[in-house]
């Protein structure tokens, strides 16, 4: 309870200070995440946080990403690339890694719904304490129900290899939630 509310608390003070950004938030059955994004220049800064009461995992980060906006044949395409620095609790292990990768989303004809991904992976030369490598990959379909106000549905992964060679899941499964930017 103490961590869910350390979360939020975290969140909205990063909100308050924001000129600019958005919140996103998901739910499952079994788990909750929240991000923040903030413009930094041509990147956005994000923070995030993933809980999956089930199995007692969790899982924060903070990253850059390099994020830009075009419109080509009457579509949108929104993306970055950059890296998120993973702090992970799985089992009774905990692992620290450096993920590079980035993220996307296509709206049809500039029109409301979407589809976009997003993956981030860190090999073993970034990955330390209990933590070989790690991965979150996920999948979406938005539609914006108002300007700036997203609902969606997802699926994801997020996955730890540890040193002993075994593959403990964070969290894995569809969601639904909504974003809206400021």
């Amino acid at each position: 309870m103490r961590l869910r509310l350390s979360i939020f608390a975290l969140l909205a003070g990063a909100s308050v200070a924001a000129t600019a950004g958005s919140v996103d938030v998901n739910l499952s059955r079994d788990s909750i995440e929240a991000k923040y994004y903030s413009s930094a220049g041509l990147a956005d800064m994000t923070v995030g946080a993933l809980y999956n009461q089930d199995q007692k995992t969790w899982a924060v980060n903070i990253g850059l990403l390099s994020t830009g906006e075009s419109y080509n044949a009457g579509s949108r395409l929104e993306g970055g690339l950059g890296g998120k620095l993973y702090a992970v609790s799985v089992g009774n292990s905990q692992v620290l890694a450096l993920g590079l990768g980035g993220q996307f989303r296509w709206f049809f004809g500039s029109g409301p719904i979407g589809i976009g991904g997003y993956a981030f992976y860190a090999p073993s030369v970034v990955t330390t304490m209990d933590g070989e490598s790690f991965r979150e990959v996920g999948v979406r379909a938005d539609v914006e129900l108002v300007k700036n106000s997203f609902l969606y549905w997802g699926y994801r992964e997020v996955v730890a290899k540890l040193d002993n060679h075994t593959q403990m899941t964070v969290d894995k499964g569809s969601f639904v939630g909504i974003q809206i930017k400021f």
